[in-house]
């Protein structure tokens, strides 16, 4: 089975880690993934090759270029693709306007956090119209499906949900790496260490996971415990991100700066910290918790389907105070984070690796296959 992955760009983002270990698991099931985007690459070719046989960019200038549309149907009989899957709005419009026809196939994946609402009028009409032509949808978690159910003119019999996976042979705890990785930040074994992974946009809350950590060291000072954040922004981003830091603090505080392999920092941590405001699933739970490490969050978004009472702690509001609390918890209680840590890790293997993750998405595929040759 041919499938060509349509996006906006193949940059670094949790989109782009959820594409990544979709494509590589589909591989033992017998399917080729071609890449398009419809602006840039945003990545180098050898880490499309990782995950595509061929891709193409298209430097679409507007929903209606002429030229893009046709590279793009060509690109689609040239490599005899079975279906077309889009990450985006602009992708399943995109794709749309190219190839009217019912065939090949095409199905959107809505990974979008922010709420639909923030989408212009004019783009809502346009997904409503473009939405006619997809055969699916798929969000990555139930709170997601009710959003998109509840925005938008469609059947609920066309939406579905499928969690998003994590490649256990990546994510996996190491006690190896674990040592080592902490013997290099300084963090000695009667230290705790508490990571925060994610870009600087308000969604992700790296600032409520500082203002949380901060209040948490305030109210237990003998408590040696230690936060490293992994992420970056733009500039306005990085200065708000970085002035929550307190001078008392900035000692226990270190930035590290965006780092593409988070499965070399995720076994080294006690919790992961993560103050979402809002989340459509996040993958970084899963992948944290495929290391074995106990969660606390913010119950926000898809984050209350993936993190269960017995592998993290959940804060109620996504706001500084109620997240030291939830941290609070998890830091004091050594029983209760060793039980959390084998939970995490069962559930993670249970409910989120990747081979159940592609196997979901090829059935699917090959439904939308089958009913457009019928039709």
């Amino acid at each position: 089975m041919n499938v060509l992955h349509v996006t906006l760009s193949f940059a670094h983002g949790g989109r782009r880690q959820a594409i990544a270990a979709l494509c590589r698991a589909l591989v033992p099931l017998g399917v080729e993934n071609r890449l398009c985007c419809l602006e840039n690459f945003e990545s180098t070719p050898a880490e499309r090759a990782s995950c595509f046989v061929d891709s193409i960019e298209l430097h679409r200038r507007n929903l209606l270029d002429r030229n893009a549309a046709r590279r793009l149907r060509e690109y689609c009989f040239a490599h005899a693709i079975d279906i077309v899957h889009t990450h985006d709005a602009a992708s399943q419009a995109a794709s749309a306007i190219a190839l009217p026809l019912r065939r090949p196939p095409m199905l959107m994946t809505f990974h979008r956090t922010r709420n639909f609402e923030s989408a212009r009028p004019r783009d809502r009409l346009r997904n409503a119209l473009v939405g006619l032509r997809a055969g699916a949808v798929v969000t990555a978690s139930q709170e997601r499906l009710l959003h998109y159910l509840r925005n938008n003119r469609v059947s609920s019999g066309k939406v579905t949900c499928i969690p998003l996976g994590v490649d256990l042979a990546r994510f996996r705890p190491d006690a190896s790496l674990r040592s080592s990785r902490r013997a290099q930040l300084g963090i000695g074994a009667g230290q705790l260490l508490i990571g925060t992974i994610g870009h600087f946009g308000p969604e992700k809350g790296a600032d409520l996971a500082i203002d949380a950590f901060q209040i948490f060291c305030e109210k237990h000072p003998d408590c040696d415990a230690r936060l490293i954040v992994l992420g970056t922004g733009n500039d306005e981003q990085e200065r708000f991100v970085r002035s929550r830091v307190s001078p008392e603090f900035s000692a226990r505080i270190h930035f590290a700066g965006f780092q593409p392999s988070p499965e070399e920092w995720l076994p080294a941590f006690d919790v992961l910290l993560h103050g979402a405001r809002s989340e459509a699933f996040g993958l970084v739970l899963a992948e944290a918790m495929a290391c074995g490490v106990p969660i606390v969050a913010t119950r926000v978004g898809g984050i209350p389907e993936i993190v269960d009472e017995r592998s993290g702690v959940l804060a109620p509001t996504a706001d500084a105070d109620a997240l030291a609390i939830a941290l609070d918890r998890a830091l004091t209680d050594p029983e209760w984070r060793g039980s959390a840590s084998q939970h995490a890790l069962q559930r993670a293997r249970t409910h989120y690796c990747s081979e159940q993750y592609a196997r979901r998405y090829f059935e699917l595929y090959s439904s939308l296959v089958k009913s457009a040759a019928v039709a």
